[in-house]
């Protein structure tokens, strides 16, 4: 395995040390530094600007022939770095521990190396990786804060107010649906110059905030988190296939969520989340879909139509129907029949 000793912080420092390693050149536009990973050692591109709030944001989009070590050994107080992969799986060690952590895709880690220490990542050969890291200054983030640092909720004062690295943190984690969402909001911005670097900027400040309320949900049990993960998205899938399946007798709400072990709160938000639809609109338009299909490939009349979508007014529907399709469920019908 290569290993890369970086001894800087910020990225102006960072992006040159990797291509000297490399054999390449970088560049740099409105404070981003960025390379090309030459084909001789594999491809892809990295990336590293530093906000003057305080915090860092590198992208690594590589595929190595060879197995890579980053080894971030300054001397100085290193950054937390709240990491996500969003594809591949990499590896993480303290400089002062032999514990290897395995992160996965989608999963993320915040990582706080105590003064004594440092971060290696590891990065294996042949895989295709996305990874991005979000650093933050400890000291430079409590500086420009608004408030006191007294005042700030006790689960992330365990984080920040550590601006000497006395201890060593770890956290690992599926991230949430919203960062899974951030982070695609993130890649798929393709203008330049300063619209870019204000956007990411924003975006990364974004980013972070939910990683830290991803961290407080963390420290509650189960039935009490709040934000939505993998494993909740595989029962909001269930609840769209019930749903689908029984268009005819949906219970309300409480019973779908109570129904699947998933909360109230958690099923609207992956609703909104995957299709920008409260439940109640996502169950009409399933609903009215139904009932064109039943005009059009079937002789059921409209009454037994309303009945089989799960409704029991006959006006009402004709209502819905047509202010989605602009025209009645009795002219679709006529004009069939004709």
């Amino acid at each position: 395995m290569n290993t890369i000793a970086i001894k800087k912080i910020a990225a102006k420092d960072i992006i040159p040390i990797i291509s000297d390693e490399f054999q390449t050149d970088y560049e740099e536009a409105y404070g981003e530094y960025f390379l090309k990973i030459p084909s001789k050692f594999g491809r892809g591109r990295v990336s590293g600007i530093n906000f003057p709030n305080g915090v860092g944001l590198f992208k690594f989009e590589v595929q190595f022939k060879e197995s890579q070590c980053f080894n971030f050994c300054s001397k100085k107080i290193h950054p937390f770095k709240f990491m996500y992969v969003i594809e591949g799986e990499i590896n993480h060690q303290f400089n002062d521990e032999e514990i290897t952590h395995e992160i996965k895709s989608g999963q993320s880690v915040i990582l706080g190396a105590n003064y004594k220490s440092g971060n290696k990542i590891l990065f294996p050969k042949r895989q295709k990786l996305q990874i991005i890291v979000l650093d933050i200054d400890r000291k430079k983030f409590v500086d420009q804060l608004t408030f006191p640092l007294s005042e700030m909720n006790e689960v992330y004062k365990n984080i920040f107010a550590d601006t000497e690295a006395r201890r060593t943190l770890y956290h690992h984690t599926q991230y949430s649906l919203k960062m899974e969402y951030l982070v695609n909001e993130l890649n798929n911005f393709h203008a330049e110059g300063l619209e870019k670097v204000s956007y990411h900027g924003a975006k990364a400040l974004e980013l972070l905030t939910y990683m830290l309320m991803g961290y407080k949900d963390d420290t509650k049990s189960e039935d009490l988190q709040t934000l939505l993960k993998q494993k909740d998205l595989v029962r909001i899938k269930n609840v769209v296939n019930y749903i689908d399946r029984n268009i005819s007798e949906l219970g309300n709400i409480s019973t779908l969520a109570e129904n699947e072990g998933i909360s109230e709160a958690k099923l609207r938000e992956g609703f909104q989340i995957l299709f920008n639809s409260s439940i109640h609109d996502y169950i009409q338009t399933r609903r009215l879909e139904t009932a064109m299909q039943l005009l059009l490939k079937t002789d059921k009349s409209i009454s037994e139509i309303v009945y089989a979508i799960g409704l029991n007014s006959r006006s009402h529907f004709s209502k819905i129907f047509k202010e989605r399709y602009g025209v009645s469920p009795k002219t679709i019908r006529s004009k069939i029949d004709e």
